[in-house]
């Protein structure tokens, strides 16, 4: 069996993304990563080397909006074994997407009995 995924990465889903990213720079003092940004994306860094990495996306018709609300969250599992766990579940049914490749990792989701989609990623090789 593969190994056992960990919490990696965390994706608050918003309305505007430009208020939120004011809201979590300015309010509550975290530090915008523009490498990070895409049109639809806005990443945080974590100078101290502690907690999750952290992000804002905005929903949008390209981003599955039934199951990716403002308001809502995305929960990402870290794995060394994406392709073997994406085997594995789609062996047993679980439906998982397609593996993915961005510039933070290849990644797929599959649906949660409660509709919330929970991700497994691999992060890139340093």
């Amino acid at each position: 069996m593969a190994s056992t995924p960990y919490l990696g990465f965390v994706i608050f889903y918003v309305s505007d993304l430009e208020e939120s990213l004011k809201f979590f720079t300015e309010t509550l003092g975290l530090k915008h990563n523009p490498k990070a940004d895409t049109p639809n994306f806005r990443g945080f860094v974590n100078e101290e080397g502690k907690g999750l990495p952290f992000g804002l996306a905005l929903v949008s018709e390209e981003i599955s909006p039934e199951a990716r609300k403002p308001g809502t969250i995305e929960v990402y599992f870290e794995t060394k074994n994406l392709e073997d766990r994406h085997t594995e579940l789609a062996r047993e049914g679980a439906r998982p997407t397609e593996i993915a490749h961005r510039y933070f990792g290849s990644f797929f989701s599959i649906p949660a009995p409660d509709g919330h989609l929970v991700t497994l990623l691999r992060s890139p090789a340093r």
